[in-house]
């Protein structure tokens, strides 16, 4: 499957454990950048488990794997 058509299958919700969506308010729960707030705009891979990019208000960007992420209280 190439970047695109996951990414295709993302926005369409077909991926059924894939829990954040594009442009949902995140923070990383471990790493150095623990504690920081960003919002997912990319899915990079489902395998072994969801990972996504993260950009951060900076302009920076990381990924994190889902396990690295939680809501990011409003």
């Amino acid at each position: 499957m190439t970047q695109y058509e996951l990414e295709q299958l993302w926005v369409n919700g077909a991926l059924p454990d894939v829990s954040y969506k594009f442009g949902d308010e995140v923070r990383l729960n471990s790493g150095e950048r623990a504690g920081e707030a960003g919002r997912i705009v990319a899915l990079w891979t489902i395998e072994p488990a969801p990972t996504y990019i993260i950009e951060f208000p900076d302009g920076s960007s990381e990924s994190a794997s889902h396990a690295e992420v939680e809501w990011a209280p409003q």
